[in-house]
């Protein structure tokens, strides 16, 4: 999805003229720009939690020679789901089963239909 899709999605659903969703994404986007660089983290409230980290230096290869290579260090940023957007896309687990594997679901709920319980 791309920016667009992204404001016509919003405005479609919310009703809101697509100016106002393009000036909302903007300062969103600014906002989590600034809050990266300021706290190191920037919470979607209902999505998750966008966070930096910091990478390690490293030795890799060039795939195309083979040539081993110095990547230095750098800072990353992360992404991490809540829970209700995690249980959403990989399904409700019970406690023992949070350690194996899911198996890949079918598609995602319909807006406004609760997610599907393994059977």
């Amino acid at each position: 999805m791309n920016r667009n899709e992204m404001v016509e999605g919003i405005m479609r659903h919310a009703g809101i003229s697509k100016a106002n969703v393009s000036r909302f994404y903007e300062g969103l986007t600014e906002l989590a720009k600034r809050e990266l660089v300021r706290n190191k983290q920037f919470v979607l409230p209902g999505l998750g939690v966008l966070r930096v980290r910091q990478r390690a230096a490293r030795m890799g290869r060039n795939p195309q020679t083979g040539e081993p290579l110095h990547i230095p260090a750098r800072k990353a940023v992360t992404f991490r789901a809540y829970s209700p957007l995690d249980e959403l896309l990989n399904g409700r687990k019970a406690r023992s089963e949070r350690a194996a594997p899911a198996e890949p679901s079918g598609e995602l709920p319909l807006e406004g239909s609760s997610a599907p319980e393994p059977g």
